[in-house]
């Protein structure tokens, strides 16, 4: 199954369009070089393996003039998700964009928390990256587009906000939410260990919880 070209990825509002079910692959996730994440995801395109990286539009302001511009860049920066066999694994680790290849361990809890990435950056709702998550209380949204959308309360700047976790990366995306859209849900079970692999750097260090080498 081919992968949806990256600059389309924003616009496919369904998740199981941008993160199908029935691939043949196994999911990692690239941890790319420096600014290699869409360029990365264009050359995987073209050699048909299946990767998903989700975008934002990026607001600057010159110092000079004034004026704004605008620009895509990643959610998770140096981060690329895909689904790969073995032999395309190795393709990927020949670019020479990848770091180094995180194993998942939890696949289908992987592919929920995607598809609620999807959910969140495809609608109106204003969101935003967020590089930790914060000890809150767990909950469903009940109503509006990201009903069905599990994750922890967080408040920043007074308003209250969802953030929809992707446990491997040990990050999230916040989305703006209202007290009555939400129900409260047990704590979910930890996803287990993660593990890599390759590197293009001998040695080892650890980066929010994961074993990278």
């Amino acid at each position: 199954m081919r992968t949806i070209h990256p600059e389309n990825q924003a616009t496919t509002l369904d998740p199981e369009l941008a993160i199908p079910d029935g691939l043949e692959g196994t999911w990692w996730v690239a941890h790319t070089r420096s600014r290699n994440e869409k360029i990365l995801a264009r050359e995987l395109h073209q050699l048909d393996i299946f990767n998903y990286l989700p975008l934002k539009q990026k607001t600057t302001r010159s110092r000079r003039t004034g004026r704004k511009s605008f620009s895509t860049v990643p959610v998770f920066a140096g981060y690329l998700f895909l689904n790969a066999t073995e032999l395309q694994r190795q393709q990927v680790l020949t670019t020479n964009r990848v770091a180094n290849m995180l194993f998942v361990a939890a696949q289908d809890q992987l592919v929920t928390q995607l598809r609620n990435v999807q959910r969140v950056i495809g609608t109106d709702a204003g969101f935003e990256q967020f590089d930790s998550i914060r000890v809150g209380q767990w909950v469903r949204v009940i109503d509006g587009p990201l009903e069905g959308v599990e994750g922890q309360v967080v408040k920043q700047l007074g308003k209250l906000r969802l953030a929809v976790n992707v446990d491997i990366l040990g990050q999230s995306v916040l989305a703006e939410v209202n007290s009555p859209m939400l129900e409260a849900i047990d704590v979910p079970e930890p996803i287990g260990e993660t593990r890599s692999t390759e590197s293009a750097a001998h040695g080892s260090f650890s980066r929010n919880g994961m074993t990278l080498s």
